[in-house]
């Protein structure tokens, strides 16, 4: 058969579980089984959320879809009912909700099933705490400990007349409060302002309130409602309001009641088999209402004690509730303690911007004071209030965690909420962003990861992957795109979007169940062509996670951050290029982390055994807090350099008038320090490097494509540098880059290899007492990572010499033996030459052998078809072979036959060892390169029958010389397409739970091999260096 000779075996990993040692032991140098960089534990390594529709699967499916998560190089999945996310009434779901519902015995079982098949495969698993988002869980609707919200009546009386009556929206709710206040101005109005920083513009009629006309009147209601009250006449302004607002239950439901939705359906007969409600996030009732509910119902009869074994995180997703306002029943109570002053005045400010999607209000009317900052002082002590309440809800569902399950607990912190995201980011074991959310923006990660690591955490998680409009179109090449962009911006984990249940399921159509209607990538599984090549990237993302769990990571700079809310989809705080071309690192920081055990100063630095931090930068725009100014005095007064840029800032996100004045004069004592600076807003890079603080890798680019992210590992002394050369906006293939980096550590550098596992010195470098430089030609969204092991502790000998700089021909080098350097010289102009560390200038013999093009390619293209019935996703796919007579490598879209097919390529060709053109009378060893160029999904290549080691898919080169054979030679490749272009023609039948994709047709994807293939010929040269 074709290809016998192309077998890989994927790593294996053993079928021990590796979880701590201490399993809830969430900090930096907890005692884990991580294995080797050259294989990695299930502890490190990369997982999938597993979309489950509902408990009626196959569980014989599920257990093989955990079974083949692990053969694809996963440490285990995230288990999540689907349940249509967030199922409304009036949905079609295609089996009885009233027994297969979340949290029914048939949900159960299915629980209990995939997790047994984790134990059964040495793997851990990650469980969401409800259904969909993990948000809520079945309840008795009159609950306390569901979601609250606050509904606003209000009504408008002339100046100078009177209310009699009952007050609007009397019986929709327990009073809150009501508020009557003078209206002076209205206008139509667009854009932010007036809004506290970070929040988002909208359109809306804006109306004015006259601070001291605001009055609670709320005792003067009578116990039917009714109240009556006169309006003064010697006011000027437009008119009255009186304002009603009332506690509410919000009654979001998280998971239909089986009876409101299409389909099967029979009347549930407790709460247990009536869909889920969304708790409440604001209280540790909330928090409570669920745990009682996995205690009492899912971690009975021994499914307790196998989560005990098995189990790694619990898990919330990003919370996407719809209040009014967030709410809960004690914020009035909390809010006055925390402030000292009745929320109940302001409470008509509320009603915009403090809602999901809160760029286009719930209301079209924001109403405003005429104070300076119109009264966004009070939302900034409301969302402060709110922030707090969010904590003691994470705390609380941390801790059950922790001591009931002993397992750790993750959750997707603040975003999407009117809120200080890094305030509660420390509150969890394993805080977790996401590609989508945060748009892949290495900025937008730092505001993220910046909390956490002051927090000493192990892990920062990403849910990564997911694309808009990208279902069946997902690349691997790409998705470790987003992978190493979140390496560089700090993140250390993933958890891949995502990975559906395979089985056949009702009302839907090959090749597999689709969340999301199609809107978002990645439907991960045995259907995909290249689910057979998943090790290859699943192992380089568990190398990644291997290096960069390990040990503290080292920060260059601080930014000051605080923000009161944080929209959906991050973007960059910071938007110039001058940091990152300088080679410096940054992370954010609220002042509501400043209470950390870890945040002081010592010997200059903030943070001396986590990030380190040499300077904090402050900007003239950011908001102040009257403890986090406090704190910042404290700093610089310890000699830590404080950097305003643009100038000092002065507003304090508060109503607090003394404590305003109080923080703009400490602020402005602190500015004849020596180590406070204030420089001007644009070329901070340049002041900083002024000051005289360096970056950690130090290098000078004209682009701002190059990233590193550093870290320590305290326990062996050595630092790992990611250095990753991001090509974000160019095509396939474009976007290289050279740089030579200062990196402030010595030592013996070594390259780990996380595509292979091989770690091999580095032998081309320059060294002083204290400062390594290594120069680096990476390809467009290449990455690598360097290593300095510290001379005490190093496994290998260091040379006597090594080389300082070389001529473009030196293709590799490596060490011969204690003595020697090995040098792969290739063809090029001139004579190739060395620079030795020991100032010697050798020349060296050149090669006459010049690359050459492979040609004349056989491509057996194996097509992956829907089966004849549409609904049969139990056949992954009918798959049938046509051959191509191919001169030169084109994509599928330019061969007759292939537009519209997807499934794998086979092609071969064959080439004459040595070349023709080596006339060389060298008595040197001749070997060669491989270079595929850029991949667009996978590549595994062979030959003579010889399995290549997976290769970089930015720049796919592997040395041959060890299986050429004098004569004819056979090289053969495998690569995998996605499934977009054999669904293009079939996209309007597609279903999924009988609902048919929400976008349109995707248009065609490059397939195949698409560049030149060249071989690269070298001799290999000797140089003795004792």
């Amino acid at each position: 058969m074709f290809f016998l000779g192309l077998s890989f075996l994927a790593l294996s990993f053993s079928l021990v579980l590796c979880l701590p040692k201490n399993h809830t032991d969430s900090f930096v140098n907890a005692a884990i089984d991580a294995g080797t960089f050259q294989n990695p534990s299930v502890n490190v390594r990369p997982r999938f959320r597993y979309w489950i529709p509902d408990a009626s699967i196959d569980q014989e499916q599920a257990t093989q879809d955990v079974a083949a998560a692990k053969a694809a190089g996963a440490g285990g999945v995230e288990v999540l009912g689907y349940y249509l996310y967030n199922s409304a009434p009036g949905n079609f779901a295609p089996t009885n909700w009233e027994v297969y519902g979340w949290g029914t015995p048939a949900w159960k079982q299915v629980f209990d099933v995939v997790a047994q098949a984790h134990k059964d495969n040495g793997m851990i698993m990650d469980f969401a705490m409800g259904p969909n988002q993990g948000q809520g869980v079945p309840a008795d609707p009159d609950n306390d400990g569901l979601m609250w919200d606050i509904n606003a009546y209000n009504v408008s009386i002339p100046i100078g007349d009177s209310f009699n009556g009952t007050i609007p929206g009397w019986g929709n709710g327990v009073l809150q409060a009501v508020v009557t206040g003078l209206v002076t101005s209205e206008v139509n109005a667009s854009g932010v302002a007036p809004s506290l920083p970070n929040d988002l513009a909208a359109n809306r009629l804006q109306k004015t309130l006259a601070n001291s006309t605001l009055q609670d009147i709320t005792n003067m209601v009578e116990a039917d409602g009714s109240l009556s009250i006169q309006f003064p006449a010697d006011k000027e302004g437009i008119e009255y309001n009186l304002f009603a607002i009332y506690l509410v239950r919000e009654q979001e439901r998280t998971a239909a009641d089986p009876v409101t939705l299409k389909g099967p359906q029979t009347p549930a007969q407790d709460f247990v088999h009536n869909g889920s409600w969304t708790v409440d996030h604001f209280s540790v009732l909330g928090a409570q209402t669920m745990t009682n509910f996995w205690e009492n119902c899912l971690l009975v009869n021994g499914t307790k004690e196998l989560l005990m074994e098995v189990g790694n995180y619990g898990w919330e997703d990003s919370v996407e509730i719809n209040p009014y306002v967030y709410w809960t029943r004690d914020l009035p109570e909390a809010f006055s303690t925390k402030f000292g002053y009745s929320i109940n005045k302001w409470l008509p400010l509320l009603f915009h911007q403090n809602q999901r999607w809160f760029g286009a209000p719930s209301e079209p009317i924001w109403w405003i004071t005429d104070e300076p900052d119109a009264g966004n002082s009070h939302i900034a002590d409301y969302r402060a209030t709110l922030t707090d309440l969010y904590g003691e809800y994470l705390g609380a569902l941390n801790s059950w965690a922790e001591q009931y399950l002993d397992v750790q607990y993750s959750a997707q912190i603040s975003y999407n909420l009117a809120m200080d995201m890094q305030q509660n980011i420390p509150v969890v074991d394993a805080p977790e962003c996401e590609s989508l959310d945060f748009s892949d923006d290495i900025d937008a990660y730092r505001q993220y990861t910046g909390p956490a690591h002051l927090a000493g955490k192990r892990i920062v998680s990403s849910e990564c992957g997911a694309v808009s409009n990208e279902a069946f179109q997902q690349t691997l090449t790409e998705l470790m795109w987003h992978v190493k962009r979140s390496i560089a911006g700090g993140i250390n984990q993933f958890v891949f979007h995502g990975y559906p249940y395979s089985g056949n399921y009702g009302n839907t159509t090959w090749p597999s169940f689709a969340t999301f209607n199609y809107s978002y990538s990645e439907m991960h599984g045995r259907h995909q062509p290249a689910w057979d090549y998943y090790s290859d990237p699943l192992n380089f993302t568990a190398r990644l996670s291997y290096i960069f769990q390990s040990g503290v990571p080292k920060i260059d700079l601080a930014f000051y951050q605080y923000f009161t809310t944080y929209p959906g989809h991050r973007g960059s705080n910071y938007m110039l290029p001058d940091l990152a071309n300088f080679g410096y690192t940054y992370e954010y920081i609220s002042p509501n982390n400043f209470n950390l055990p870890e945040a002081y100063v010592q010997n200059g630095v903030l943070a001396p055994n986590y990030q380190a931090f040499k300077a904090m930068i402050i900007r003239a725009n950011d908001s102040l807090t009257v403890e986090g100014t406090t704190k910042l005095a404290a700093f610089a007064n310890a000699g830590f350099p404080i950097i305003f840029s643009g100038g000092p800032p002065s507003y304090l996100a508060s109503f607090n008038q003394s404590g305003a004045a109080y923080v703009n004069q400490t602020i402005q004592s602190l500015i004849n320090l020596p180590n406070v600076h204030v420089v001007p807003y644009e070329g901070l890079a340049q002041s900083i490097a002024s000051i005289g603080i360096s970056p950690r890798a130090k290098y000078n680019v004209t682009n701002d494509q190059l990233y590193t992210s550093w870290r320590h590992d305290d326990e062996n002394d050595i630092d790992y540098i990611f250095v990753y050369n991001d090509a974000a906006g160019n095509s396939l293939g474009q976007g290289s880059t050279t740089a030579t980096i200062e990196f402030e550590s010595v030592g013996i550098p070594y390259e780990y290899d996380a595509w292979t596992g091989e770690q091999s010195q580095l032998l081309n470098y320059t060294q002083t007492s204290n400062t390594t430089s290594v120069y680096f030609h990476l390809a467009g969204n290449q990455s690598t990572i360097v290593a300095f092991h510290k001379l005490m502790n190093a496994t290998s000998t260091q040379l006597s010499q090594h080389l300082e700089s070389a001529s473009p021909h030196i293709l590799g080098i490596s060490s011969n033996s204690s003595s020697g350097l090995a040098l792969k010289i290739g063809s090029g102009s001139g004579l190739p030459s060395i620079l030795l560390s020991n100032g010697s200038i050798q020349s060296l013999p050149s090669t006459s052998a010049s690359p050459f093009t492979l040609h004349n390619w056989i491509l057996l293209a194996e097509h992956w078809e829907p089966p004849t019935n549409l609904s049969d996703i139990s056949t992954i796919a009918i798959k049938t072979n046509t051959t191509h007579l191919l001169p030169d490598l084109v994509s599928w879209q330019s061969i007759p036959g292939l537009q519209n097919v997807s499934g794998r390529g086979y092609y071969s060709t064959t080439f004459t060892w040595p070349p023709e053109s080596n006339n060389s009378n060298s008595s040197s060893p001749l070997g060669a390169l491989i270079d595929f160029g850029p991949v667009i999904h996978t590549v595994r290549a062979s030959i003579n029958g010889y399995a290549l080691q997976p290769p970089d898919t930015t720049h796919a080169t592997a040395d041959i010389s060890s299986y050429l054979v004098e004569g004819t030679n056979e090289l053969q490749a495998i690569v995998s397409t996605t499934l977009v272009n054999v669904l293009r023609p079939i996209w309007g039948q597609l279903r999924t739970s009988g609902v048919a994709p929400a976008v349109g047709v995707p248009g065609p994807q490059e397939y195949g091999l698409v560049g030149e293939v060249t071989v690269v010929p070298y001799e290999t040269v000797i140089v003795e260096v004792s």
